[in-house]
This record gives C-alpha cells, structure tokens and sequence, in this order.
C-alpha cells in the first residue's frame, strides 16, 4: 500500500480569506447576519471565516462570492494579491478566548 503525503496548507490563507471577505462584505454595505442569510450559512460560521479561524471550503466561498456579487476568480485574485502583500503575518492577537454564556459553577463550601 503507498501513502499520500498529507496536503500542507498555504501559511496566511485564512488570515487573507478573512480579510477580503470582510472589506467586501463591509463595501456592500452587508452585516454579518445578512451576509450569512442570503449565502446560506450560520453566522457562527462566517463569523469564523472574518477571524481567519475558517476558511478553506471552497463550496462556502463560492456562496460568499455570489452573494457579494463579485467572480469566484475575482475573489480568489484579491485573496492571492493580499497573500502576497503580507497576511501571513499573524495579528497580534491570534485568538480571542472563547467567551461562554454558562454560568460559573458554586465553589465547594467548606466549614472548619
């Protein structure tokens, strides 16, 4: 039996991703919510793919693009200009700690 090697990812392509989806989102005068509705996914999701957490499905992107009326080629030129202009570097904050809206357990009580 012969192995594949393990596909590496591009350094910096979500970051990219994240960035062009976000300034094209924002130049179409869309929320978050909106932008998510009329492409078909969760804000969560695309909540994730502006913080350059997600963005590698391509099926998703194909949406975004139509919904930002902009060619799926035309996306991925700005994704790769943006590449190459530096978004590799990761931000100074990578990622924000996960805020939850579950409410802290009681400590144990103890008496002397």
């Amino acid at each position: 039996m012969r192995y594949l090697p393990v596909m590496e990812k591009i350094p910096g392509l979500n970051w990219a991703i994240a960035k062009v989806v976000k300034k094209l989102r924002e130049s179409r005068g869309l929320t978050q919510a909106q932008l998510a509705g009329f492409a078909g996914l969760s804000e969560v999701y695309l909540s994730s793919v502006e913080r350059g957490i997600r963005g590698d499905s391509i099926n998703a992107l194909m949406l975004i693009a139509r919904v930002l009326e902009v060619d799926f080629g035309e996306l991925m030129g700005l994704v790769d200009a943006e590449l190459a202009c530096g978004a590799e570097k990761q931000r100074t904050m990578q990622h924000r700690p996960r805020q939850t809206n579950a409410k802290p357990q009681n400590p144990a009580r103890y008496t002397d």
